[in-house]
């Protein structure tokens, strides 16, 4: 929620800030603070530890946007040395804002047609870029694994929870 409250106020575009993140590391000083907040009114302590949190999750956003390029970049590379067609190279930059598809999704991202949405689906898929992950005949699922990692890993910028700040 904070993040999007930041989105709306201006200070930030998009809501790439994942304070939550921090929140968890610090469950129990967080807790204890917003509790501080309810009962006696103590902003300025809340406010403090939020603002010890936008810095490393700041970090960790800059992290994960300059992985995410590197991984675009490397993956247009693929497709452009396989002669792709504009609609393979349309598709890989879709998987960027949502790295889960279905063929009706391909062709409604491409404005093309199942067959033609398929046939770029398969592609992306010799090249490494989605893999097929139900099974199924019909009603197939591909994911972006390597972009869905990105995004999910705790482990990008994950400093330890700080106990020497802790107020009681």
């Amino acid at each position: 929620m904070l993040s999007l409250l930041l989105c709306e106020r201006g200070p930030l575009v998009r809501p790439l800030l994942y304070l939550s993140a921090y929140f968890e590391r610090n469950r129990e000083q967080y807790v204890d603070l917003l509790l501080g907040v309810s009962r006696s009114g103590a902003w300025q302590e809340w406010i403090r530890f939020f603002l010890r949190g936008v810095a490393p999750q700041s970090e960790d956003a800059i992290l994960r946007s300059q992985k995410l390029l590197e991984l675009w970049q490397q993956y247009r590379a693929r497709m452009q040395t396989a002669r792709a067609s504009a609609l393979g190279l349309d598709l890989i930059d879709s998987l960027f804002s949502t790295p889960v598809l279905t063929i009706p999704m391909a062709a409604g991202r491409l404005k093309v047609t199942y067959a033609s949405a398929q046939f770029n689906v398969e592609k992306l898929i010799k090249r490494g870029i989605l893999k097929e992950v139900t099974g199924n005949r019909r009603n197939r699922v591909y994911i972006a694994r390597e972009i869905l990692q990105i995004i999910s890993s705790r482990d990008t910028l994950s400093p330890p929870a700080s106990d020497h700040s802790r107020r009681h």
